[in-house]
């Protein structure tokens, strides 16, 4: 029984790893959605972003786009520093094969979810299709209000680990920069989403090409975690 149990678990870990590589396979542009809203945390946004751009340029394979309440209306991040529209709302986003869910500052998370239960409607309802959602920082907030995590492992920004502990259904990693479970990606603070996403790209489009891009950025992928005890 306890083979059979090991045997199981293992055959789930590899499902969406394998569902990621087929997707290269498929004859057709990899959707990958950015949600944006309200004071969203740049860094967090655009690190992604960013590691996917470059991957596009070495082996073009996606179809990149960020979706919020309105495509019309602009939408403030940073203190408002930086302003940015969606290339889709959330009535007429195509369906996700990567949903990627960024952070902001707690206090942010929380009046977003008490304002926008439309924002985490979209998320479940996209969740329910997609081959990975992941989240960079707080963004496990919202994928945690949204039920997306119930009965998950995941982790967040070491300082929003309490709130991520109020959610019972979750099962809290620490001192790790990201954590997988099934089709879910959960990563810790802010740059952190570099290594999550640059994970993904190894997944899709091979080591080389996550390793050239984490050079080109100059970015260590193999970094570990003790500068932060």
């Amino acid at each position: 029984m306890t083979s059979i149990i090991f045997s199981t678990l293992a055959t789930q870990a590899q499902q969406p790893k394998n569902q990621l590589s087929e997707l290269k396979k498929e004859k057709k542009k990899i959707n990958v959605a950015f949600l944006i809203y309200d004071q969203v945390e740049a860094m967090d946004l655009n690190g992604p972003i960013d590691v996917f751009t470059k991957a596009n340029a070495l082996d073009p394979s996606y179809h990149l786009y960020t979706v919020s309440a309105s495509s019309k209306k602009l939408v403030p991040s940073e203190g408002s520093t930086i302003m940015m529209q969606a290339t889709y709302a959330f009535e007429n986003a195509p369906q996700a094969d990567i949903l990627v869910v960024p952070g902001a500052a707690p206090e942010v998370i929380k009046s977003t979810c008490d304002h926008q239960p439309e924002l985490l409607k979209w998320i479940n309802n996209q969740n329910k299709n997609t081959k990975l959602t992941m989240s960079v920082c707080t963004g496990s907030l919202l994928l945690s209000q949204a039920g997306v995590l119930d009965g998950k492992r995941a982790t967040t920004h070491y300082l929003a680990l309490d709130l991520l502990k109020q959610n019972k259904k979750i099962e809290i990693i620490e001192k790790v920069r990201f954590t997988e479970d099934g089709k879910l990606l959960t990563t810790a603070g802010i740059t952190s989403g570099l290594d999550g996403s640059l994970h993904v790209v190894e997944l899709i489009n091979g080591k080389e090409i996550a390793d050239q891009i984490g050079k080109i950025m100059v970015y260590n992928r193999n970094g570990d975690l003790s500068f932060m005890e």
